[in-house]
């Protein structure tokens, strides 16, 4: 067996003090012919490895049939309503319904009819409190960019969007369906070339107003690779914010009283454990953590 040769540059570079060498960086550019060519070898030395394997006819007509037998997703229940994800036998995507209190369903999102060629997903999706609304991210292209739309459950009308830069985001509603939170990259022009996919913020949005003006509520000043979350109790009182530098195991958790002075207070910053933290219908503060847990 003989890998396809990927030839080492003699690139190195001086990176906050440090002599970082980079000799494959021609491999980050699709268009170049060197990985254009490297990619081309590596798929036909998998492609007859993998033609060799005992049983891989039936082990691949087996998987076939597993991954197009169909799934349904776990509902989700607003004031009756019950939203929820099902993907038929055979079909690519997942759509996404809501079954009325009497038994009545209709389909609220679905990415082939959103796009017959099949390159746009759906991302996430959250309801309103009142579950008249809701939020929902797709992606186009496999970009993974999760562009935000609201739409207005009841008559299928669109009352937002789209709304860039939406990636990983959460949605927290407020009460009434006027107010929700998310998370927001910063605009690319107010950022060094190279850093567009990092600096996300916790933004305050009102539905139908411009996300330009949105108030910011978090982030200001954290590592460039933060990952935020947001929830808010039902009763609008909590919102409660998370925050995670890239994939590290460990959290910094906040909660502000929004029937006070809305002011986010640390539950814990700085320390090497994970929490997730969140207000639900009995008013009590839950806490779920790893912190000082035996080995």
């Amino acid at each position: 067996m003989r890998y396809p040769g990927a030839p080492r540059l003699d690139l190195v570079e001086e990176l906050h003090g440090h002599s970082v060498a980079d000799p494959y960086r021609w491999l980050e550019d699709p268009a170049d012919p060197r990985t254009q060519q490297w990619a081309a070898e590596q798929d036909a030395l998998a492609a007859d490895l993998l033609a060799a394997l005992p049983g891989r006819p039936a082990f691949a007509e087996r998987l076939g049939e597993l991954v197009h037998a169909g799934a349904v997703g776990v509902p989700v229940w607003r004031r009756g309503r019950a939203f929820s994800t099902r993907r038929d036998p055979g079909q690519e995507h997942a759509v996404l319904r809501v079954t009325e209190p009497d038994g009545t369903v209709r389909v609220l999102v679905d990415p082939t009819a959103l796009d017959p060629a099949g390159t746009t997903t759906l991302d996430a999706w959250s309801p309103s409190w009142e579950g008249d609304r809701l939020a929902y991210q797709v992606s186009v292209g496999g970009d993974e960019e999760s562009q935000l739309f609201v739409l207005d459950v009841a008559t299928g009308e669109l009352l937002e969007g789209p709304i860039d830069r939406c990636r990983y985001s959460p949605v927290a509603w407020l009460p009434g369906g006027d107010e929700l939170f998310y998370v927001r990259r910063l605009a690319p022009k107010l950022l060094p070339a190279g850093e567009e996919q990092f600096h996300r913020r916790v933004w305050r949005h009102r539905v139908g107003g411009d996300p330009g003006s949105d108030v910011l509520v978090h982030g200001e000043g954290s590592d460039p690779s933060t990952y935020f979350g947001a929830r808010t109790s039902a009763d609008g009182r909590w919102l409660v914010v998370s925050a995670s530098v890239g994939t590290a195991p460990r959290d910094d958790v906040w909660l502000a009283d929004l029937a006070g002075d809305g002011v986010l207070r640390e539950l814990q910053v700085g320390v090497d454990a994970q929490l997730t933290a969140w207000v639900p219908r009995d008013g009590r503060l839950w806490l779920h953590t790893d912190r000082d847990a035996p080995a």
